[in-house]
């Protein structure tokens, strides 16, 4: 298993003797603890990744094995249960999360490298300037002493470094590292993380890491034109108007059914305990925004049209590719065309 980053310590070295290992992940689901939980025992790991309190991600590796996903979650789970093992938990931000996720799948994409040969902090300005996501694996020859300096998009986020058995991690042990690579023998691996994979549309909403980013983006989306709006006296409110959209297009995205209570917009905030992919709960989304919007604009006095328009136009300069990605700016040209 890599060195991971350090994070935030919420428990450290819990007894899996005395620890319910389901009854600590309902916790960290409660609290929306972002993160990783990390089962160590004799010659295993295992790595169970949660976003927002949701388990995304598991890792599991023993001599000469590793298992992803589903089947790694449930070994873990079994593995917790058993005598002698510790159980770690650290918070780290969502998107070194979520790096660590895309490096489940991930295959080196250089493969020990030598420091006779390659210089660490070339290499490092290499994947710098390829905006590399993924990581770097250094190991000293001879020596059980070991380094990982993680890229994001070409951004060093992280770096861990074990020296002497002590262990020490941020971007500022690069140096460090650095110097150690240039007095001894070492060996580089490259792995990339496959973000494109985490962020598939495709991908199950509620285990997936684009699920707050969305969520995120559609509550600034209904903010924005629920307060001009409002505030305008139009003939009607935004969030009824969304609320009769959701009925009718029930038909074709159930999960806007209001009588089914898996979708609800309320003071600001979304709410969603349905199942279905990134793709479908976008799509679901920008047909009924697209249809309350134009009830609206048909609806007597609309001299909020302006006002809306001006305050889309900075919501699009802020994150054009994203209401791009989510379907948005297709759904209601009208109002992003400016």
């Amino acid at each position: 298993m890599i060195l991971l980053p350090k994070g935030k310590s919420v428990y450290e070295n819990l007894n899996t003797s005395f620890t319910q290992f389901d009854a600590l992940l309902s916790e960290l689901k409660t609290s929306q603890f972002t993160g990783y939980v990390r089962v160590a025992a004799w010659e295993y790991e295992g790595l169970v990744l949660m976003d927002q309190g949701n388990s995304v991600s598991a890792i599991e590796e023993t001599p000469g094995a590793k298992r992803v996903g589903i089947a790694a979650a449930e070994a873990i789970a079994l593995k917790a249960k058993e005598k002698d093992g510790a159980i770690h938990v650290a918070g780290l931000d969502s998107d070194l999360v979520a790096l660590l996720g895309g490096l489940a799948q991930g295959e080196p994409l250089y493969k020990d490298l030598a420091s006779d040969f390659t210089h660490l902090d070339k290499l490092v300005a290499k994947l710098q300037d390829e905006a590399h996501s993924g990581y770097i694996e250094i190991r000293f020859t001879g020596s059980p002493d070991t380094a990982t300096v993680y890229l994001q998009e070409g951004v060093l986020v992280e770096c861990v470094l074990m020296n002497g058995g002590a262990i020490v991690s941020g971007a500022d042990q690069l140096a460090q590292i650095t110097e150690m690579a240039t007095q001894r023998p070492a060996l580089f691996t490259v792995y990339r993380s496959d973000l494109a994979s985490i962020y598939s549309h495709h991908a199950d909403l509620a285990s997936s890491f684009a699920r707050q980013a969305t969520f995120a983006l559609w509550q600034h989306v209904f903010q924005t034109i629920e307060r001009v709006v409002d505030a305008d006296g139009a003939t009607e409110h935004f969030r009824t108007a969304f609320k009769r959209a959701c009925i009718e297009q029930a038909t074709a995205y159930p999960f806007l059914d209001p009588f089914a209570g898996e979708f609800d917009y309320r003071a600001g905030q979304i709410t969603f305990t349905g199942a279905v992919s990134v793709n479908e709960f976008n799509q679901g989304l920008c047909a009924g925004f697209a249809s309350a919007v134009r009830k609206l604009m048909t609806a007597g006095d609309a001299n909020w049209i302006p006002g809306l328009s001006a305050a889309f136009a900075d919501l699009k300069t802020q994150s054009n590719q994203r209401l791009e990605e989510i379907g948005l700016l297709s759904a209601a040209p009208e109002l992003f065309s400016a």
